[in-house]
């Protein structure tokens, strides 16, 4: 099948003669035609949002041990690790929305990544009955002591260590926010890859496995404004439904690195 539009042309060779086959040509046409029409709405969509694109930058190399590097804080607008820039005071629209969706309840929440705390902050102001918050660096760690000293009437709670190793012992949750990054080179590589949906992807069978009936997981994709069709196949492998919602009008800096377009989807999945 090969379809042209005005500003490219979109080509499919099937390589083996039973793909799609289905009962016959007409199936196989009507289930081509709406891949690429999907393709090419994309495309042109793309083409449209890239104008509003910061210019970012290249990520350094992660070369340490990332639970021991040092939490750079001195410029109080954004969070350095490993020489990386892990979160800045842009974002917090965004986290704004991520902690409303998580703590609807207003139960047990776990937030997985402390990061500035501006999240964790949101979530405070929720009125949630307990907080939860994972945290792999140690300097991270010891800002988050701070942070919960100053709130000595709540209910906040720190696992120290990867989710991967910590989550096990954690028990159930009413809510579950996550917004973390890779801690190595090899994961951050394996995490970026050409088939992952989203970043969050990894974490989706420990979200679900550690929600109560009815809980909300929380994240952001990396789709910029919507989701793909392998990310809601996904999502819907282990949640009974989900919705999706736009956070306009963010200003990233232009030399911030890890993001680059003005808005972002804030997705909430439901157990």
């Amino acid at each position: 099948m090969r379809r042209t539009f005005e500003d490219f042309t979109v080509a499919v060779d099937m390589k083996r003669p039973d793909f799609l086959r289905a009962k016959g040509n007409g199936q196989r046409n009507l289930l081509l035609g709406r891949a690429v029409a999907e393709l090419a709405a994309d495309l042109h969509h793309l083409d449209t949002i890239q104008r509003v694109f910061v210019d970012g930058s290249r990520r350094p190399f992660i070369r340490g041990d990332w639970s021991g590097s040092d939490a750079d804080y001195s410029d109080s607008s954004q969070l350095l690790i490993e020489g990386q820039q892990v979160m800045q005071d842009w974002e917090h629209p965004l986290m704004r929305k991520l902690a409303e969706n998580a703590c609807v309840s207003g139960g047990d929440v776990l937030e997985v990544g402390f990061g500035m705390g501006i999240s964790a902050g949101y979530v405070q102001e929720c009125g949630v009955r307990s907080h939860t918050i994972i945290e792999i660096n140690k300097g991270v760690a010891e800002r988050f002591e701070r942070w919960r000293g100053q709130r000595p009437d709540s209910d906040i709670r720190l696992a120290f260590g990867p989710w991967q190793e910590v989550i096990g012992d954690l028990g159930q949750f009413d809510g579950i926010l996550y917004d973390t990054y890779p801690t190595s080179e090899d994961e951050f590589v394996k995490t970026l890859g050409p088939k992952v949906v989203t970043l969050a992807a990894n974490f989706f069978p420990a979200a679900a496995a550690h929600l109560r009936p009815g809980g909300v997981f929380s994240y952001y994709t990396n789709e910029i404004d919507s989701l793909s069709r392998a990310h809601q196949r996904l999502l819907l492998q282990h949640f009974t439904s989900f919705k999706v919602e736009l956070v306009r009008d963010l200003q990233p800096p232009a030399d911030c690195n890890y993001w680059w377009a003005d808005r972002m989807a804030a997705v909430t999945a439901y157990k």
